[in-house]
């Protein structure tokens, strides 16, 4: 782990590095142009498939440099992290791997950033303590294959510890605050980051096509996809399959194999605004249930980011952002309508440059920055007295709630 001028922050993610690239990955980025991040996956579980390099022996770590200013640690934990006997003692491993690398390292964070649903704060690790919170991760656990009562546990136990809180929705937050009533929860919503120039020229000759970016799972209104194709639109679909539910599997063959929607799959984000240079519009088109309700697609101000208009369902984000430019479909038929009505209307030079203009005020950069806000303090604090911090960390010692 680099030891520089540079702030240290940790960021407990609830998702690997080698995953795909949501609020976890973003915001780290973003924070990292101000200060070293050390990014802590997920342990990774001593039997079964995994995507990552293994440490040798339970307990053991890698830590390794995955971009610049982020470093990435990975901690060996027993099988089965999510039983109950073994999520106790995968807190522990992560916990002493942490202390580890800071004291090996000799430097202490300002801060511990959480966004993982399974994860625990830990409590005596200098810096200040931030729950993000991403997702309904309680009533979202089953797509997720946890425990709701666990995640639920977990999530109280955070709160709890948390010095600061913070959600990707006023829904989420007001969540949040009634499970935890002695919390003050801020929201927090994602991000996007703002291309200026798309296509080099193609845009100027749009197509009659629509655009669905993003993880196609159980959060997409299938039915209304399936009725959007069936009146003929063209739709370019932009992203990976992650589906667990076989009705959910089944509903996407169907639309996917409608003859005209064109399934790029799951692309490198650097060709994703090339993709969409030549499109007409993007859309949002979510269930409308208490997960979604909760949640902030990336996917909306994304669209907003390139330049282009969007089409959403009826949800807490595409209020919260409260703007002309995001058309919400309330109901199937005024949905398909926004859509029709956009293809048709085209979409001009300024038109593009409002929607990218609007997006601005929504970068990751933005989010970083409110982040780092809410741990200037102890930074200030922190820097006089080093020497203290580092005291802090000659011990393994731990308290840690199970």
């Amino acid at each position: 782990m680099t030891n520089s001028a540079r702030s240290l922050v940790v960021v407990i993610a609830g998702c690997r590095w080698e995953n795909i690239r949501g609020t976890d990955h973003r915001l780290a980025t973003a924070l990292s142009a101000e200060h070293d991040v050390l990014w802590v996956d997920p342990v990774v579980p001593r039997f079964g498939p995994a995507a990552v390099e293994r440490p040798i022996g339970v307990g053991n770590n890698i830590l390794d440099q995955v971009e610049q200013g982020i470093s990435r640690l990975r901690v060996l934990a027993p099988p089965g992290p999510s039983r109950i006997l073994v999520r106790s003692i995968c807190n522990r491993l992560l916990f002493g791997a942490l202390n580890r690398v800071m004291r090996e390292g000799g430097r202490a964070p300002v801060a511990i950033l959480s966004m993982s649903p399974t994860a625990r704060l830990p409590q005596n690790l200098p810096g200040k303590r931030i729950l993000h919170v991403t997702d309904d991760w309680v009533s979202g656990a089953g797509m997720m294959g946890l425990s709701g009562s666990f995640i639920r546990r977990n999530l109280m136990a955070n709160l709890r510890i948390a010095d600061a809180v913070t959600a990707v929705t006023p829904q989420l937050a007001t969540q949040l605050k009634e499970m935890h009533p002695a919390a003050h929860v801020d929201t927090l919503p994602n991000g996007c980051h703002v291309v200026d120039e798309v296509g080099r020229g193609r845009h100027r000759a749009r197509k009659p096509v629509i655009a669905l970016l993003g993880q196609l799972n159980e959060r997409l209104d299938l039915d209304l996809l399936e009725s959007l194709a069936a009146t003929g639109v063209g739709i370019r679909v932009i992203g990976p399959r992650r589906e667990r539910d076989p009705a959910v599997k089944a509903g996407l063959d169907r639309f996917l194999n409608h003859v005209n929607v064109d399934w790029r799959g799951e692309v490198p984000a650097s060709q994703v605004p090339e993709l969409m240079a030549d499109v007409s519009g993007g859309i949002t088109p979510y269930l409308v249930n208490e997960f979604n309700e909760a949640s902030f697609p990336l996917k909306t101000l994304e669209y907003l980011a390139v330049g282009l208009p969007v089409v959403s369902t009826n949800s807490s984000a595409a209020r919260w952002l409260d703007s002309e430019l995001i058309r919400i479909g309330r109901t199937r038929e005024e949905f398909i309508g926004h859509v029709q009505q956009l293809i048709s209307e085209g979409v001009s030079d300024s038109v593009r440059a409002q929607n990218r203009e609007f997006a601005r005020g929504h970068t990751w950069d933005a989010r970083a920055a409110s982040i780092s806000a809410l741990f200037a303090d102890w930074a200030l604090v922190a820097e006089s007295e080093e020497p203290v911090r580092r005291s802090t960390m000659k011990e393994d010692k731990w308290n840690v709630q199970t």
